[in-house]
């Protein structure tokens, strides 16, 4: 029962931000956080950083692929033991605006809860996340 008011809030959650994408980036504080250097960038809201939980940050990220196509995450982080989870996610072409399907959409959300492993984006993400909490 937990499982499904969990995934319903989350449906909710994304469903009023996504249809009026444009307004939502307007308003989101988007900040640079890591290059992958195959030209993906990684950009995380710092307006959207939220603490729902005490020691629980979540966090919303847009992964840019050569400035045309983008993602957008939901994360959320265990800050005491340094676990995440992604609670959603979605694709966006910026050319034609529209969602498009992502290569791991067969992907149940949210998804279990990993280990962050150090040098990579989650741990540089899971600093900012728990740190700028609300």
């Amino acid at each position: 029962m937990k499982r499904v008011i969990l995934i319903l809030a989350v449906l909710l959650l994304a469903a009023s931000a996504l249809p009026g994408r444009a307004d939502a980036e307007a308003t989101a504080d988007w900040r640079f956080f890591h290059n992958s250097g195959d030209n993906s960038m990684l950009y995380y809201d710092m307006e959207s950083v939220t603490a729902p939980a005490k020691g629980v940050a979540n966090v919303w990220t847009k992964l840019e692929v050569k400035a045309k196509v983008f993602s957008l995450t939901l994360y959320e982080f265990s800050c005491v033991d340094r676990r995440f989870r992604m609670l959603i996610k979605h694709g966006f072409d910026n050319v034609n605006n529209v969602i498009i399907p992502l290569p791991n959409s067969d992907e149940t959300y949210p998804t279990r809860w990993t280990y962050v492993v150090p040098d990579t984006f989650e741990a540089k993400l899971v600093k900012l996340a728990c740190s700028s909490a609300k």
